[in-house]
């Protein structure tokens, strides 16, 4: 679960929601250009703060605000801090990899609930 509790979440700013879109876009790459195993523990670390203040703004949201897809995050999130990286060759990397697609769908729920009311990225 999560560490910061929805009642005290603190929106990113448009700033820190761009750094974690281009952490996400540094992750998500094929490959053969798959970061080295120390860079992979350095961006699991990073993304998964971006992921833990993204999931409180998410789980703050008005239930009438939420979708089947921010509801689906919510989920994968939860399942993937219980379970964590599998013991197994790539497992680390793979486990980054959907922590950052996680964050991408927070990031896109957030921007479509924003541009709602008026406001962009």
């Amino acid at each position: 679960m999560s560490t910061i509790d929805a009642k005290d979440a603190k929106p990113l700013t448009a700033t820190e929601r761009e750094l974690a879109a281009l952490d996400c876009d540094r992750v998500l790459v094929a490959f053969q250009f798959k970061p080295s195993p120390l860079e992979i523990g350095r961006l699991t670390v990073t993304v998964r703060n971006h992921g833990e203040h993204l999931h409180a703004s998410v789980r703050a949201l008005p239930v009438k605000s939420r979708t089947a897809r921010s509801d689906a995050a919510l989920r994968d999130w939860a399942d993937l801090l219980a379970r964590g990286p599998q013991p197994v060759p790539l497992g680390a990397w793979t486990y980054l990899r959907a922590l950052a697609r996680t964050v991408r769908v927070f990031l896109e729920v957030l921007e479509v609930i924003e541009a709602g009311k008026g406001r962009t990225r």
